[in-house]
């Protein structure tokens, strides 16, 4: 679960193969989706309700340093504008991939430079990427890395660079793989793709340099964070802005005050509920209302190696008890009822209906055939920040209809994601929001036999070798229906065993200030700073 309430996330046009990807970043202005060119200079404004955990790309998971990291950093690929389709940043041209579908080579542009004025080479793309596999690193997100040939060793002795990642010249990275991936340029798009210079791991966490559109000026812990355009961006005339200033501490319901009185430009948070119908039905806000629909699902977990979560019969009476439309009201209809867990816009979406309707008598039935026609009391945790304060009482309630007493315990997402991920959670109320447009994100981050460890995120421990199988089919493939209906089949046969409930697939509605134009929400990362710029700039710089 991650970054979001990002959660730090998203939807848009899909990009499934190399050949159908933007070149985009190619330098020069754009046009707002609402008119007019770009002005520049002047100072974007933001808030958001907690400090950055780091500025480290590789570990940065969390919603606050997930937008620090575009901003201060270059990948290879990024997202371009309001899609989930890739685009060229640092690289010269898409990778070129062998046959087999195992080597990438990858070539950089020409003159890039870090913010202090050092040249950008293959080295630092190579240090940066090992850097992860190092377990000194405590990269958040390691696990998408692993499939990089001499992963496991290097891990065991992190010196030198993995066998599978070659510097060939000072433009051109090879890296080798030990199955195929089609997700893995994607994962080259992640934050932790993002390019440091070659031995700055030991400062970057706090003294971050990078290659991307701005560059850190302050950080007072608890107070604010201010960015200065970075002058040499290679991607000239972006940035428009010459500052970003994030004030820090500010919970949802001040966010829409200050934003409401002209005081800062976006939300780092959603739109709080209590609040949700009031700024939506606003006739003046109107205009300042932008809805994403994010690839993110929400869902219940069970723990199938926790008593009665082992048994199926009880797992398939849990999957019987909600009423996703009723849930739906609880979060202003941000969402749509989920009929499988990838959600829409992700590869591997299929739109089948793969869960099941509430049916309450035969829940109790389930429950009585599995030697429980006397009831359960068992322990469901939440985050204690809406949405999820919101659902975790009414599915108390549909739990207790079934014959099910849920101890409640709200929690801190920290505090959540700690005890979930050590497999103390017999039920856990949580969400995923893609990380790439790709079905292996879900159900080989959330679902697989290797995602079932200590502080993973595989809440159910769920493991069934023949699941995990049919995705890694899927990676192989090169044709998008291939792979879909490979997801298909590994879709159909996780939720058969019933380890989770998928609830409903979520989206949502954004308010920015009207100081703001060429504004669009990025469905993956959230913001793309380098494209907005302030209507009272300049028409020159």
């Amino acid at each position: 679960m991650k970054k979001s309430l990002r959660g730090a996330l998203l939807g848009a046009a899909l990009a499934v193969a190399l050949t159908a990807c933007s070149a985009g970043g190619a330098g020069g202005g754009s046009t707002s989706a609402t008119g007019g060119d770009p002005k520049y200079g002047g100072t974007i404004t933001t808030a958001a309700a907690s400090d950055p955990e780091t500025f480290d790309p590789a570990v940065c998971t969390g919603a606050t340093c997930w937008n620090m990291m575009r901003m201060m950093f270059d990948r290879m690929y990024d997202y371009d504008r309001d899609t989930s389709e890739l685009k060229l940043q640092a690289a010269e041209s898409f990778p070129e991939v062998s046959d087999d579908g195992l080597t990438y080579t990858m070539k950089l542009k020409e003159g890039l430079t870090f913010s202090d004025g050092d040249p950008l080479t293959a080295k630092d793309v190579a240090y940066s990427y090992a850097r992860v596999l190092d377990p000194a690193t405590k990269a958040g997100l390691a696990e998408f890395w692993r499939g990089i040939a001499g992963a496991e060793e290097y891990a065991a002795n992190p010196t030198g660079l993995p066998s599978g990642i070659e510097v060939v010249d000072d433009q051109t990275l090879k890296i080798t793989l030990t199955t195929p991936n089609s997700s893995f340029k994607y994962i080259l798009a992640m934050p932790a793709g993002s390019i440091i210079p070659e031995g700055s791991g030991g400062t970057v966490a706090t003294e971050p340099v990078g290659s991307g559109p701005f560059t850190l000026n302050t950080f007072s812990a608890g107070k604010e964070i201010t960015l200065d355009r970075n002058p040499d961006y290679w991607d000239s005339p972006r940035p428009y802005v010459d500052h970003i200033r994030m004030i820090l501490g500010v919970d949802p319901d001040n966010q829409v005050l200050m934003l409401q009185k002209g005081d800062i430009d976006l939300m780092g948070s959603p739109i709080p509920p209590a609040k949700f119908i009031q700024v939506t039905s606003d006739p003046k806000l109107k205009d300042q209302l932008v809805e994403i629909e994010k690839p993110s699902t929400y869902y219940l977990t069970m723990n199938v190696n926790t008593a009665p979560f082992d048994n199926p019969k009880v797992r398939e009476a849990v999957s019987l008890a909600f009423d996703r439309k009723a849930l739906l009201k609880l979060v202003n209809g941000q969402g749509s009822a989920a009929t499988e867990f990838i959600p829409p816009k992700v590869l591997g979406y299929t739109g089948d209906e793969m869960t099941h309707e509430q049916d309450v008598e035969k829940a109790k039935q389930l429950l009585a055939e599995a030697g429980f026609a006397d009831g359960i009391t068992t322990d469901m945790y939440a985050w204690n920040v809406p949405p999820f304060s919101a659902l975790a009482p009414q599915m108390q309630q549909d739990l207790k209809a079934i014959g099910i007493d849920v101890n409640l315990q709200t929690l801190a997402p920290n505090t959540f994601s700690e005890l979930a991920g050590a497999g103390k959670a017999p039920l856990a109320l949580t969400f995923w929001v893609a990380d790439y447009p790709e079905g292996s994100d879900f159900l080989q981050a959330l679902m697989s036999c290797a995602s079932a460890v200590p502080q993973g995120h595989n809440y159910a421990y769920y493991c069934n070798p023949e699941m995990d199988d049919l995705v890694a089919q899927a990676l192989a493939e090169t044709d998008p229906d291939a792979a879909t209906a490979k997801y298909e089949e590994a879709s159909k046969l996780m939720l058969a065993d019933n380890p989770i409930v998928p609830l409903y697939f979520g989206t949502k509605t954004e308010l920015h200030s009207t100081g703001i134009e060429g504004y669009f929400p990025q469905p993956i990362w959230g913001w793309d700073m380098a494209e907005y710029w302030k209507s009272d700039g300049t028409a020159k710089r």
